[in-house]
Parts: structure tokens; sequence; C-alpha cells
């Protein structure tokens, strides 16, 4: 007879066993569905590269600007860059900023990023940096929500500042007050409600004021420790709706340079005069032809967008995100789209494929990101699963048959010796549960896998792209800087790459839709 208690014995708990979750009632392991979906995650790896902020940033833009100003310090090039696009999302946010898609309605900037870097790696000092010099200039200050809040306090705070910038050191601890302290736990439904702009209320008999908000919206920047956060929020809540609404990056360390090498941060003289300059470039960008106004989409850009999302069926799609992220993240993008156009001082002009393919390359990264924060949770079973998912690519790619006889002998002595007896054939027989282990899009260690007539499109448009690109952003830049004006009757204009506007690079390519 089976009872209920029965250990379960299949590969995929004896691989996970390790791993449980704090529950009110205690300890208990994974699910099934909890176990498929950490093994999808645990499949794929990603070189440290990937997460070089740097792919993303267009050469002579502000972000590039920003990069320069902390080249002589050992911070990590994601903390400053992301800071400077949630500024941005506020300011566009608070000041009523949108996106009309018709049928879809309007989209507003409100992203939400959560940032993880090693200890001691100046995440704080990187955001008030970015503050210190967009406070320089004559631009308004972004209004920001108080932290530290109970949930009786966090609805009195965003019923007066409603919209505001929640920026959250930090962010693990406070992620683990609203999932498991009594005092804050009306924050979950709440968030969960204003991430689609739905009316949240403190409706307690005991709550002296009645607060109703119609529609709640705010822009998140939360920051955290890597190493810690594993102990603040656990796998399944990691897995679960709330931490599914927020898009994740990694601060990696730089490469180039340590902390050794730099006694002390942004000094010398010229330090002063960067951050004037960067200053005036932020007021410029703010000052710039309908910034804050109503964005609309040239006749490239859904189609473009169309057409990349149906390119993720053949990578992301086979199971290496579950689903939730991928559409969350996938989403995002449009909220990406007005900020990095505002930021690439483009806003008196329709949204382009320019603006479009850059959004898309941040919502990638935030893919790999999510990927490698829930490989955390098992760092030993994620590395051995590792190394036979690449040797089941590699048996493939021979066309020989993928048993864990053959798998075992692709392996070194040394990686061999990491597998007790019959665990090379438990982990193979977990990963035949993915129909493909998918590679990254764009990496070129995944020779064979098939080429879409999207791939192709994109990597036409990337390479039209870096043409000029530090010179047409740096005159875009120096044009604003001047106050040049603008003929807003040159905003519909979708001419060819010989356009008037020499700053804006236009691109007309047969595009389907479909992948």
């Amino acid at each position: 007879m089976t009872t209920s208690s029965k250990q379960q014995n299949t590969a995929d708990h004896v691989l996970l066993g390790r791993l449980t979750v704090k529950t009110p009632q205690g300890t208990r392991r994974l699910t099934k569905a909890e176990c498929e979906d950490a093994i999808q995650f645990f499949a794929v790896k990603a070189n440290a590269e990937t997460f070089d902020i740097r792919n993303l940033i267009p050469r002579g833009s502000f972000f590039d600007l920003i990069a320069r100003h902390f080249e002589d310090t050992d911070i990590s090039y994601s903390l400053p860059i992301m800071q400077t696009v949630m500024v941005a999302a506020s300011y566009l946010t608070q000041k009523g900023a949108g996106l009309k898609i018709p049928g879809v309605g309007e989209v507003c900037p409100t992203l939400w990023l959560v940032g993880l870097a090693g200890s001691g790696s100046s995440k704080t000092f990187a955001s008030e940096e970015i503050d210190r010099i967009i406070s320089r200039g004559n631009t308004d200050a972004v209004a920001r929500l108080a932290t530290g809040c109970t949930d009786a306090q966090w609805i009195v705070e965003l019923h007066d500042n409603n919209g505001a910038f929640w920026f959250q050191d930090e962010v693990g601890k406070t992620f683990h007050n609203i999932l498991t302290h009594g005092s804050y736990v009306r924050i979950k439904e709440w968030v969960l409600n204003a991430y689609s702009y739905k009316t949240i209320a403190n409706r307690l008999k005991s709550e002296k004021n009645k607060l109703v908000i119609e529609n709640p919206f705010f822009t998140f920047h939360g920051l955290s420790v890597e190493e810690t956060w594993r102990d603040d929020i656990d796998l399944t809540s990691m897995l679960d709706g709330f931490c599914q609404r927020f898009s994740y990056y990694i601060a990696t360390p730089r490469q180039d340079t340590d902390m050794f090498d730099h006694f002390l941060y942004f000094e010398g003289e010229e330090v002063e005069e960067r951050r004037e300059r960067l200053a005036d470039t932020w007021d410029a960008l703010c000052a710039q032809e309908n910034a804050c106004g109503q964005y609309t989409l040239n006749h490239e850009v859904l189609p473009y967008l169309k057409a990349w999302w149906s390119s993720l069926r053949e990578s992301w799609g086979k199971t290496a995100l579950p689903k939730s992220f991928i559409r969350r993240i996938g989403f995002s993008v449009l909220r990406y789209l007005m900020v990095l156009h505002f930021l690439l001082g483009k806003s008196r002009r329709p949204i382009d494929v320019e603006t479009a393919e850059l959004a898309t390359r941040f919502a990638e990264y935030h893919f790999l990101s999510a990927l490698h924060v829930v490989q955390q949770y098992d760092r030993k079973n994620t590395s051995r699963i590792q190394i036979v998912a690449d040797a089941v690519r590699r048996l493939s790619d021979a066309g020989k048959p993928v048993t864990g006889r053959e798998i075992s002998r692709m392996l070194s002595k040394k990686q061999r010796d990491q597998f007790e007896r019959g665990e090379i054939a438990e982990i193979l027989q977990i990963l035949q549960k993915i129909e493909k282990t998918p590679g990254l899009l764009g990496d070129t260690s995944n020779e064979d896998q098939s080429r879409s007539g999207m791939q192709g499109t994109r990597e036409e448009i990337q390479a039209r792209l870096i043409l000029n690109e530090r010179k047409r952003n740096e005159r875009r830049l120096r044009e604003l800087r001047r106050g040049a004006p603008q003929d807003p009757s040159q905003s519909g204009d979708h001419g060819s790459l010989h356009d008037q506007d020499d700053n804006v690079i236009q691109i007309n390519l047969p595009i389907t839709g479909t992948a």
C-alpha cells in the first residue's frame, strides 16, 4: 500500500534532494513541477562575457558617456547604466510620457528592475554618483517613495506619491519581509495589482484611513548582494508570480581592473568638468522635443518585434525559462522603447528599429540574468547538469548515440570523478524531458542552430546600425546640448539612409513577422 509520505526516488528528487522550501508549516522538498522548472534553468550555461553590459551600449551615446565616467574605477558598468535607465524611466513616468499602440492601449515606462552584485562592489555608491550628476542640472528631480515601510505605511506613501520612483537597497531583505512577515505581507498583493495598474485599497476594519488608489503605478530599482540573495529568497519564491514581475540583471566584476587599482574614486580636477558636462547632457535630453509626450512606433517596429518574438520559440521557448518569465520580460520591451529612445535623444521622432533592436538586446540580457540567479540555488548540481548537457550536445552534433556510456567516454577523468555511480544516467533521464536544450540567441558556440529569416534580418540591421554609430550619436547629443532647432514636420519621415537628418539611421528591410 502506498502512502503520501513515501519518499520519491525519481532522478529529479535524487539530484535536487538538498533543496527545500520554507513554509508556515516547516520545510518541504520541491514538488515535481518545481524540480522541472529548476532543471530547465540549470541546464543552460552562459559565458561571463554575456553579462558585460558594454555589449548593449551604443557608441557615442549618453550611455557611453556614463560608462566612460566610471572607467577609472573598478565599479561594474551595469550599476551606473541601469541606474541611468531607471532615473530616465522614472522621469518619463512622472511627466506623463506614454506609448500608444492601437488595440493594446497606452503603455507606460514603468520598468521594474533588480540588480545583483558582489559584496563590496559599490552598488549604492554607483547609484548615488548618477543621482549626484543629474541633481547638478536644471531638470526637476524625480520623486521617490520612502523605503522601510510596513504595509500600512506603504499604501499611504503610494497614495500620496503615486507614480514615484521606488529605489530599494538590500532589496532581498525587503522582499523577504514582504513574502513572510505579517507587517508587510499585504504589499505583495498590492504590488501584483500595481503591475497591471489595478485598483488597490486597504480594507481592514482597523485601518483609520480607508485609502483607494485607482491607478497605482511606480518605477522600481532594487539592489542586493548576490551572495546573500538565496538566503533571503528561496527557490520557490523566486519562481512565483511576485518575483517574476521584476527583470533581473547581474553586475559582474570588471575584468580589466580591480579594487587595488583605485584607492579613491573620482579624484582630480577633470572629474567636476565631466559631471557638469553629463548634467548638461541630461538637461538637453529632458528638454528635447516630445521628451515627455506620446511616443509612436514607425511602420517597421511592430513587425520587427513580432519577428523577434517568434524567433524566441526556437531558443528561449524550448523551456530554458518558465513561460511567465519570458512573457513578462518580453512585454518590458515596450516599456524600454520609450526610455531608450529618450536616452538616445530621438524623442521627437517615431520609435524606430534602431531603438527596438537595442530594447530586444536588453530583454535577452534579462533572460540570461534570470537564468543565472536561479542556477545559484544549487551550484553543485548546476555544474554537473551543465557538464552532461554539454556532452549531450556534442554527441548529437557528432551523430553519435546519446547514452550514459557515451557521455562518460566524452568526459575527462576529473569530470567523471564528480559523479557517483549511475548519476550521469539520472541526469540524462532528466535532460531528455526537455525537448531541446536551447542555445543562446547569437551565441557562436551553437553553429548548428537553424538561422531563421529573423536572425538574418537582425544581423543585417546590426551591421547597418554600427556604421558611423559613434559619430551619429555624438552629433545628435551635441545638437541637443546646443539647443539646435529641430523641425517637428520631419518627425514622421521614414526616408532612406541618406535622410536629411543624418543623426538617425533608417532601416527599410523586408520583415515578414515570422521566424
